[in-house]
């Protein structure tokens, strides 16, 4: 069977740089996890920066675009993928639904505002195209196991969970949103709102908010000032267990065991420590992407849950700073 014909709009760093040059197991962008796919083929890719498309056409022997609607209306492609920067997706999923494609693929956000993220998946979804979007834990192994161990009560009843973060409520908070609406429910909840720095840029906000649900259990976003520093650690505690992300993008397990100094009282032990492999992220995707549209098999991260998401983000916006 021929391969699927995909596009790739935006070559910058998910889409294309952070593979560039590189010889590791996995793929950190779109191109390179298509393009050593057996299913795929990329037929197109279209950057609007010269000194990138340069790099692609001494590379690779496809045609690059500086104009992605040249593109598409060009090859036809079978999947379009939106890799551009954040405030660009609303308008292009706009556009391209027109080359009526097989599957659109686009980074997150869908858009900034939650009424532009409905509109677009109704708008996909009475197309019958469908729309992933790329919450990168939603195509790892690692986080469904999270999923097990949190739903199966392994480390007994979550009381707290603590999320830290930069650069954006929209831009990076949003996969942990994700996180709390997968694992944790999408149950009514209490939100308190406790600060706000800069985000990405003005219309994406870094907040520091609180989530408080009827059994009692914490959750906590604690927003830093953006830098390029990658920090971002996950921290749930329960009565039986403990799960954490650390900064080495490890998951840690920890049990509950007898205080060695204190008689009868008990402490957190660190068992077991995983790396979180997220280049299998991409290659992970483009395999569900290949079953979804081979064989009808659901998408791992489609634009309803990013509907989900931007209803708990709109709350948190339209929320009052708590005052002492």
């Amino acid at each position: 069977m021929s391969k699927y014909k995909v596009c790739i709009i935006g070559c910058g760093d998910i889409g294309f740089l952070f593979d560039h040059g590189k010889k590791t197991d996995g793929a950190l962008t779109h191109f390179k996890a298509f393009n050593h796919s057996g299913d795929f083929e990329v037929s197109g890719a279209a950057e609007i920066k010269k000194e990138i498309r340069d790099i692609i056409k001494r590379e690779y022997d496809i045609p690059v675009f500086d104009d992605y609607e040249k593109m598409c209306s060009d090859i036809s492609p079978d999947v379009i993928v939106i890799s551009t920067n954040d405030e660009s997706h609303f308008d292009i999923l706009n556009k391209v639904i027109q080359y009526k494609p097989k599957l659109v693929f686009c980074e997150k956000p869908i858009a900034l505002g939650a009424d532009e993220v409905i509109l677009i998946s109704d708008i996909y979804g009475k197309a019958g195209i469908p729309l992933q979007i790329n919450y990168t834990r939603r195509f790892l192994d690692e986080f469904h196991d999270l999923e097990k161990v949190i739903k199966e009560k392994k480390i007994g009843d979550i009381e707290s969970v603590t999320f830290f973060y930069s650069r954006g409520l929209i831009h990076n908070a949003s996969h942990y949103l994700d996180l709390v609406n997968w694992y944790i429910g999408e149950t009514e909840k209490n939100l308190f709102k406790v600060s706000v720095k800069k985000g990405l840029n003005e219309n994406d906000e870094t907040v520091s908010f609180d989530i408080t649900y009827g059994n009692g259990m914490e959750v906590r976003f604690i927003g830093l000032n953006p830098t390029k520093l990658t920090f971002g650690e996950v921290d749930f505690i329960g009565t039986e267990g403990r799960l954490k992300i650390n900064y080495k993008s490890e998951i840690e397990k920890y049990r509950v065991i007898p205080n060695r100094l204190f008689k009868g009282y008990s402490s957190y032990e660190l068992y077991d420590t995983r790396p979180i492999q997220f280049a299998k992220a991409l290659p992970n995707a483009v395999a569900n992407i290949y079953d979804a549209l081979s064989k009808g098999e659901a998408l791992k991260s489609p634009a309803s849950n990013s509907v989900k998401i931007f209803e708990l983000i709109s709350r948190i916006k339209e929320k009052k700073l708590c005052q002492n």
